[in-house]
């Protein structure tokens, strides 16, 4: 058993730290084997430059913590530069799915299949006017239900976002919309209904579209005093969906009026990552960075921060909650009943750490 004195229950206690050898600036932890863990990584190398653009690089890190090996590296996928990771949250055909966008304008399906990820299925989205597409941001439509055809929604550099199906191990493609001016931070689904999904972009712009109308959104907002960099659906409470900005304010909408947002509270630092905690959907893990990785409870549409992180000092991107219960997550060192992974770009550093969250209802 670890030791679990003199920790308060506001801290953030760090279990385990490694230095990534490329920036980090993606953390996903496994759904299904939730010992299990992913980190993003993007280097620019100077080395393997073609004229004056420089070749972008990534790395996707296979982790897994236990109480009596630790932090334990098992896989290194070299991949070009990753902007952006995400688990599919229920098996497809019995298989555990990780979706990665990159630099290159591809989407990539890798199988996780014992203690190691393949690519199965890749889509670029590039063409011959487009030479230099980077796919930002992915979501899969499976976030409450299940479906052995799940889709993918993903948004690039230059303002598009693409639905795709995937299905029988290949990926194909929906239709493509063009949304926002300038770069499309983030995409969505709304996942008490897999038709609908959402977009933000740098040009203050948050969207809500209906993949079965075709090439425009059904609804727009213009709130936002900066771009929009995150979005999560909340699978418990119907309607609700939470958004981040550069603005520094976390905003609670309810989609049926997206006129304004139902509450907000500003934060330390800019979004970049917003995800609604595994369990009962009551806390948020906001990565604000420059202004340190935080936990905010969003109970009763109350916002404010209840836990704040400040090992990371430059440039906070990625963030995400573990899936393990209690009685696992207790044999870890120091109070708590939650774990979490965070990682910052700059300084390369992946850290693992261990924190206490009301969970009652």
């Amino acid at each position: 058993m670890g030791d679990h004195t003199n920790t308060s229950p506001n801290e953030i206690k760090t279990l385990f730290k490694f230095i990534t050898e490329f920036s980090a600036d993606s953390v996903e932890w496994c759904p299904h084997v939730p010992s299990f863990f992913v980190c993003g990584n993007y280097h620019l190398d100077d080395s393997q430059s073609q004229g004056s653009v420089q070749k972008r690089l990534g790395r996707i890190l296979l982790f897994s913590i236990s109480c009596d090996e630790g932090l334990k590296l098992h896989q290194k996928v070299n991949t070009a530069g990753i902007l952006d990771l995400k688990w599919c949250s229920s098996t497809v055909n019995e298989m555990c799915l990780l979706g990665a966008v990159n630099s290159e304008g591809i989407l990539e399906i890798y199988k996780f299949d014992q203690e190691k990820l393949s690519c199965i299925a890749s889509y670029s989205v590039k063409n011959s006017n487009e030479k230099d597409i980077l796919l930002l941001s992915l979501d899969w439509s499976t976030g409450k239900y299940s479906s052995e055809e799940p889709f993918i929604v993903c948004s690039d550099s230059i303002g598009t976002i693409h639905v795709l199906c995937f299905s029988n191990n290949q990926l194909i493609l929906i239709n493509s919309w063009s949304a926002h001016n300038f770069q499309a931070w983030i995409s969505a689904f709304y996942y008490w209904d897999p038709n609908i999904f959402f977009s933000g972009g740098d040009d203050l712009l948050f969207l809500m579209f209906d993949k079965r109308i075709q090439d425009i959104h059904i609804k727009k907002n213009r709130e936002h005093e900066a771009g929009v960099t995150s979005l999560h659906s909340n699978k418990s409470r119907e309607h609700v969906i939470v958004s981040g900005s550069y603005d520094e304010y976390i905003r609670l909408w309810d989609i049926r009026n997206l006129t304004r947002s139902v509450r907000s509270v500003k934060m330390p630092g800019t979004l970049w990552r917003l995800k609604w905690d595994p369990f009962i959907q009551k806390y948020l893990l906001a990565a604000c960075m420059y202004g340190g990785v935080h936990i905010v409870s969003a109970a009763n549409d109350n916002i404010q921060i209840v836990k704040s992180y400040y090992e990371h000092k430059n440039i906070s991107y990625g963030a995400d909650w573990c899936t393990l219960q209690n009685d696992d997550v207790d044999k870890f060192n120091f109070n708590g009943n939650v774990i979490i992974g965070t990682c910052s770009f700059y300084e390369k550093l992946l850290c693992v750490s261990k924190a206490y969250c009301d969970f009652s209802v």
